[in-house]
């Protein structure tokens, strides 16, 4: 735990809601850590728990039971929260401001000398390329512009940690990618971060470790690494086919012919020693054999859908 940033630790918060105001547990005894220097994705389905647990992690929120901490300081106190940047998955921009105007403003509200404040807004409209549009009302700008300002409120007062909801949303693919070597610099940098993510290829490409939270609980954490994935199939690429019907009545789906006159095979796992034994016996002339394993995506909707029968 030495090198954690941030610790949730029992962490709870509930609402009420409805007519008779009804206590509504959002998150139940959250426990986690997120280590210096590494970014961590927090995935789950819709109504999860994810943005009320970011929330607390910045320190918007305080947890009704246990507790959040930044480096061992209760993540709602200043000196936490000047540590954090924080990015919500929806802007919440004053519509009629200039969009350096609103930077501005929140690099001095993070506590910038109004000089400083006004050189480091120019410099990190610069890092997401939206200098050009210093001078535009905020109301006019796009989602996807709107998104990248929102990064660079979250980074003007360079944090030491980010916590970032939905950092991709109503990006095109360009500024997906830039995005993303935006946050893997700042982690080379010495940087932390947590974010939320649907777009799970992204939390595959970017993340150390995965949180998996379900109706308000973490189900599984650890390492992208030790996740157990799954063997769907094997892929073989051959040069030789000398009893093709054989290896049709085995084989998934249709022999695909590639460009350079190979052969791609695939079939299901038990077939994996009689291709072996074709390939012994010179029926096919075998190049390559490999496993093609379930991605992230799919193993996590196993996980999801197995909570929801079972509740």
């Amino acid at each position: 735990m030495n090198n954690s940033e941030l610790i949730w630790r029992k962490s709870a918060f509930s609402i009420r809601h409805g007519f008779f105001m009804k206590i509504k547990p959002i998150v139940s005894c959250i426990n986690f850590s997120v280590p210096k220097g590494r970014i961590t994705g927090l995935v789950g389905p819709n109504g999860a728990g994810k943005t009320t647990t970011l929330k607390l992690g910045a320190g918007l929120i305080k947890p009704q039971s246990g507790e959040v901490l930044i480096r061992n300081i209760p993540a709602h106190q200043k000196k936490a929260r000047s540590l954090t940047g924080f990015l919500t998955e929806n802007q919440y921009a004053y519509p009629h401001l200039r969009l350096k105007e609103w930077l501005q403003m929140m690099a001095e509200l993070s506590g910038i000398k109004s000089k400083k404040a006004a050189y480091r807004t120019l410099e990190i409209l610069e890092l997401v390329e939206l200098r050009s549009l210093k001078n535009q009302l905020m109301q006019t700008l796009s989602k996807g512009q709107l998104q990248r300002a929102g990064l660079a409120q979250a980074l003007i007062h360079s944090p030491a940690i980010l916590l970032l909801d939905e950092p991709m949303s109503g990006l095109d693919p360009y500024w997906r990618l830039r995005v993303q070597q935006i946050l893997l610099d700042f982690k080379k940098n010495g940087g932390t971060i947590l974010f939320s993510s649907h777009i799970l290829s992204d939390v595959e490409r970017l993340c150390d470790s995965l949180v998996l939270i379900k109706n308000g609980q973490i189900s599984w954490k650890g390492e992208i690494s030790a996740l157990s994935r799954k063997i769907k199939f094997y892929e073989a690429v051959v040069s030789k086919i000398n009893d093709q019907k054989l290896i049709q009545n085995i084989s998934n789906s249709e022999i695909e012919l590639r460009h350079d006159g190979t052969w791609m095979i695939s079939f299901p796992v038990d077939k994996k020693n009689k291709i072996i034994e074709l390939a012994s016996k010179n029926i096919i002339s075998l190049i390559s054999l490999k496993p093609i394993q379930e991605n992230i995506e799919e193993m996590l909707l196993y996980s999801i859908t197995d909570v929801k029968k079972a509740s």
